[in-house]
């Protein structure tokens, strides 16, 4: 197995096979990618046995929930949606790679910088994260079987993130670098990446539920946005704005959605630093008397919140529902850049939608279709196949 530094020199010093991928015909870069991601889709392929036990050990998900987690994430990057973006894409023109650096979790992440990368025939390295090395290569090597030219033009390698001796040299010499990760990874890389750099940092996701939304079915697909990935991707619900009124009522409904959501998508396994938040925030609930409902400490908590800021949640589908008179937003300024998407349901009003798009909301979806993105999802309103094709 070729190590790091291996991967990454062969990749810095651009060898001219790279190249080859700006000669693979679309229609044969589109049936690679299809049968490649219609393989890592299906629970019964031998990718996916294959690849599930280290998935799994990794991310802590339980097997329904990384199943139900990765045909999210990729079912809308398959077919149409795929040859739309494989087709309609600038090239690249110049010679040189673009780094990409993945985060642990959500797995499947890389899709979403891969198939841009693809469509602009930019190659491309990507960097797994240490806790969750394994998705990248696998699906890197099973496109490689389908299309041996992308073998030396798309790579995958781990590596601890900070070390210079490897990322040093990698970022100075990358004509892009798109970074995922949190505040220390991304400020890290600031001075790093001479050239450009696109930073996806840390985000979080909210839910709206207009007054004239049907509660119960309002309920059950915010649920699910919030229980994905046991909500640790940057498109996981972490706090719900309803109507004052209905803010108790709602609770209810939602902690009983979470509760049997818990039996179909049962939740992994909780870091101690999660189940420790979810008990502080427990307890703070009832020092403040606030209602909350909740029953297993990993399969959700639900708290009633009179503070009108939004705050991130500990984790384990814990969520917070803030009341707000004639569903007029809270102060958004704390949380400008850092909002991810808003799941809704019912009606939300043009002033509303203004103001989150103004925070820097990406994505609107009815409530349980959140993190259901698809091949023309811009996050963060960025378009990275362009970005691959202009390069520094």
């Amino acid at each position: 197995m070729s190590t790091p530094e291996a991967t990454a020199q062969r990749f810095t010093a651009a060898a001219p096979a790279l190249r080859a991928i700006r000669a693979i015909p679309t229609d044969d870069l589109l049936a690679a990618w299809n049968d490649t991601l219609t393989a890592f889709l299906d629970p019964t392929s031998p990718e996916r046995r294959q690849l599930d036990p280290d998935l799994l050990a990794a991310t802590g998900l339980s097997p329904a929930g990384l199943d139900r987690g990765l045909r999210t994430i990729g079912a809308g990057m398959a077919g149409e949606p795929a040859a739309a973006a494989l087709r309609g894409a600038p090239k690249q023109v110049d010679d040189g790679f673009s780094l990409v650096i993945l985060p642990a979790s959500p797995p499947g992440l890389m899709l979403q910088s891969l198939l841009p990368a693809l469509a602009a025939r930019a190659p491309v390295l990507f960097k797994s994260a240490s806790a969750e090395p394994h998705f990248a290569p696998a699906f890197l090597a099973a496109l490689g079987q389908c299309l041996p030219t992308l073998r030396d033009a798309c790579a995958a390698a781990a590596w601890t993130g900070g070390n210079e001796a490897i990322e040093t040299p990698l970022c100075a010499a990358a004509r892009l670098v798109v970074a995922y990760g949190g505040e220390a990874t991304i400020d890290a890389l600031q001075s790093a990446a001479t050239r450009r750099l696109i930073a996806f940092g840390p985000k979080l996701s909210l839910g709206w539920v207009g007054a004239d939304a049907d509660r119960n079915r309002a309920a059950r697909g915010m649920a699910l946005d919030i229980a994905l990935f046991d909500q640790r991707g940057c498109l996981s619900v972490e706090a719900v704005l309803v109507e004052q009124t209905a803010a108790e009522p709602f609770a209810d409904a939602l902690a009983n959605a979470l509760s049997a959501l818990a039996t179909e998508l049962p939740p992994g396994r909780g870091s101690a630093a999660e189940r420790a938040g979810v008990r502080l925030a427990r307890e703070d609930a009832d020092l403040r008397a606030l209602p909350w409902y909740g029953d297993a400490l990993d399969a959700g908590t639900v708290i009633v919140e009179t503070d009108a800021r939004i705050g991130p949640s500990p984790g384990l589908r814990t969520v917070r529902i803030h009341g707000v008179s004639d569903l007029e937003l809270p102060a958004l300024d704390d949380w400008k850049g850092r909002l991810q998407g808003i799941a809704f349901a019912g009606r939300m009003p043009a002033t509303a939608r203004r103001a989150f798009e103004q925070a820097g909301v990406s994505r609107f979806a009815p409530a349980g279709q959140l993190q259901a993105t698809d091949a023309a999802w811009r996050n963060g309103g960025i378009d990275l196949a362009a970005e691959f094709a202009a390069g520094s």
